[in-house]
């Protein structure tokens, strides 16, 4: 996890629970085929005190992620920021 990326996708799932916040995105590749994210947060404390709530995504939302891929290039990210619809940033670890 040495290179931040982004991806832009429809979030197809979204649990809050602990220990991790998990996001399930839809990203289209290049050639338009669609490709299958899980996309991580910390606990939903921490995601809280960042203004996060269990209602913050809805299934169809289109985001942009951006945080670090698993080095073994799996589409697993590790999430330091979202994009939301509206273009409002919200963070996981604090303001940045």
């Amino acid at each position: 996890m040495s290179r931040e990326i982004t991806v832009k996708g429809t979030v197809t799932g979204y649990t809050w629970s602990n220990p991790h916040v998990m996001i399930d995105l839809d990203v289209k590749d290049a050639s338009g085929k669609i490709e299958k994210w899980d996309v991580g947060g910390p606990s939903t404390t921490r995601m809280a005190g960042n203004g996060w709530d269990r209602t913050t995504l809805k299934m169809g939302d289109a985001i942009t992620a951006i945080g670090y891929r698993f080095s073994d290039g799996s589409n697993i990210l590790r999430l330091q920021k979202v994009v939301m619809p509206s273009g409002k940033e919200m963070f996981l670890y604090g303001r940045q």
